[in-house]
C-alpha cells in the first residue's frame, strides 16, 4: 500500500482536484480534498512535495485511487470520517472543504446546522456524524492547521453545479424524464443554497404533493 510520496509536482488538475507527482520516473495521481487542495494552491510545478496518502479500492470502483493529505493526522481524520454509515470516501471528497479542526469542533459540539455545510451532506447524515464520532474526535480539534472555516466561492458554485446534476440523474432513475427532472430541480433550487441530494429530491417530492 502506498502511504506517503515525496517526488516533483509535475502537473495540478483543478476540474479533478487532483495532482500528478514524479517518483523516480513514475507519475503518480493524487486526488485531494478540497481542503488539502487550498493548502497546496500555491504549489509551483516542478517543486518537491511530499504528501500522506490513503490507497482507497472498492467493489463499484474497479480503478483505485490514492487520495492525498498535508499531515498523517488529516489521513487518520479522513479514515474515521468515511467509517460513518452513507459517507465513504468519494462523498467524503467533495464535502471535506473545511480544514479537519474546524470539522472536527463541529462534530465535538454536536454543530449539525454547520455539518450541513458541507457539500452533500444532508440533516440526517449530519445527525448520524455527530452521533458516531462525537467524542472521538476531540485531538482533531485541537489540530494547528489552515483553519478553513468559510467555503471558497469557485467551491460553493461547483458543488451547487454537482448538486443539481447528481439530483437531476437521481430523478431520471425514478422514471422522470430527462427534461422533466431537469425543470422540477431548477424549479425547486433557484436563488437558493443547496445542501444534499437527497434534499433536493425530498423537496421535489413536497412541491408535487402540493400540486
Amino acid at each position: 500500500m502506498i502511504s506517503h510520496l515525496h517526488g516533483i509536482l509535475r502537473k495540478k488538475n483543478d476540474e479533478e482536484m487532483s495532482l500528478e507527482v514524479e517518483v523516480n520516473g513514475v507519475w503518480y495521481e493524487v486526488f485531494l480534498p478540497m481542503f488539502v487542495w487550498r493548502a497546496f494552491e500555491d504549489a509551483e510545478l516542478d517543486g518537491e512535495i511530499e504528501l500522506d496518502t490513503f490507497y482507497y479500492a472498492a467493489e463499484r470502483q474497479p480503478i483505485p485511487k490514492l487520495i492525498g493529505f498535508k499531515r498523517p493526522v488529516e489521513r487518520e481524520f479522513f479514515a474515521r470520517f468515511i467509517e460513518v454509515p452513507d459517507v465513504g470516501a468519494t462523498r467524503a471528497l467533495k464535502a471535506l472543504v473545511f480544514s479537519v479542526s474546524t470539522i472536527a469542533c463541529w462534530i465535538e459540539e454536536g454543530d449539525v446546522a454547520s455539518l450541513r455545510r458541507l457539500p452533500g451532506i444532508g440533516g440526517r447524515t449530519a445527525e448520524t456524524i455527530v452521533a458516531r464520532l462525537r467524542g472521538k474526535v476531540t485531538p482533531f480539534a485541537l489540530l494547528r492547521d489552515e483553519g478553513f472555516a468559510e467555503m471558497p466561492t469557485a467551491a460553493a458554485a461547483l458543488t451547487s453545479e454537482q448538486v443539481r446534476r447528481d439530483a437531476v440523474a437521481g430523478m431520471v432513475g425514478l422514471g422522470f424524464s430527462q427534461r422533466e427532472a431537469s425543470t422540477l430541480v431548477e424549479e425547486i433550487t433557484r436563488g437558493q443554497a443547496l445542501g444534499s441530494v437527497e434534499e433536493v429530491i425530498r423537496a421535489v417530492f413536497q412541491r408535487m404533493q402540493k400540486g
